[in-house]
């Protein structure tokens, strides 16, 4: 008898703590192309990925894994040069040919008040984080300040002990690469793509690439805009470089 009573407690427990693992993961809300800088493509244009449910930026991290874990950090909306009026972390997973297992993204989204129509994002700033296995800029090393392929400025500066190279790229004409960023579709109940045009803000750091995409009243060319974002983009990383 007792020996029943021991098989059916541990049954028990089994199916409690694989009730629990799997309560644990964060709700899939779809599937979709991996949000990536069309200025610099680390993985496949048509990299598919697994799209979690957004949540608030403190109920991510616990999802994060240890690479994105230990370097995400926070900006303060009150640094923004906008009220912020919503915010929200999205986690993604997705696989790449060019190394085994499964890589995350984590992207952290502050948008603007809503505007007259109800809607979010007329600004925005976005915080987005993907592992890498190597830097992917290697390539750019030797790019300078002055203007990118698209005739728009680009601003090339080095920070930090550890040499991390910034690209900054700030619209000024009329044209621009496609900018994509994560949103909730409360509608249809599933994250979708945004595309859009914004400045950028890019960099590789600790086996994470950084990538801040900003737009900011109706994106006038603004000097105290773009230098308020570049510093907040060095404060992602102002404790490991002192």
């Amino acid at each position: 008898m007792k020996k029943i009573f021991w098989l059916f407690l541990c049954m028990y427990l089994a199916v409690g703590l694989t009730g629990c693992e799997s309560d644990s993961s964060l709700p899939k809300a779809g599937k979709g192309n991996l949000a990536q800088s069309e200025h610099y493509h680390v993985y496949g244009g048509d990299t598919e990925a697994m799209y979690y449910r957004p949540v608030e930026f403190n109920q991510v991290f616990p999802y994060l894994p240890e690479k994105l874990k230990q370097n995400a950090k926070l900006i303060d909306p009150g640094k923004l040069p906008f009220p912020v009026g919503k915010q929200n972390a999205y986690l993604v997973s997705f696989q790449s040919g060019q190394e085994s297992g499964h890589l995350h993204q984590v992207q952290f989204s502050y948008l603007k008040d809503k505007d007259e129509y109800g809607r979010y994002g007329n600004e925005f700033a976005i915080v987005r984080m993907t592992e890498t296995a190597s830097d992917p800029f290697v390539g750019f090393v030797g790019r300078k300040s002055g203007t990118d392929d698209m005739g728009n400025r680009i601003e090339v500066e080095t920070i930090g002990d550890d040499n991390i190279r910034l690209y900054h790229h700030i619209l000024q004409t009329g044209g621009g690469y496609v900018y994509s960023y994560y949103d909730w579709d409360e509608q249809k109940r599933s994250v979708q793509m945004v595309k859009t045009m914004a400045n950028e803000i890019d960099f590789y750091h600790n086996g994470v690439m950084y990538q801040i995409g900003y737009l900011v009243n109706g994106n006038q060319f603004d000097e105290n805009v773009q230098k308020q974002m570049v510093a907040l983009a060095k404060e992602l990383v102002a404790d490991e470089e002192g």
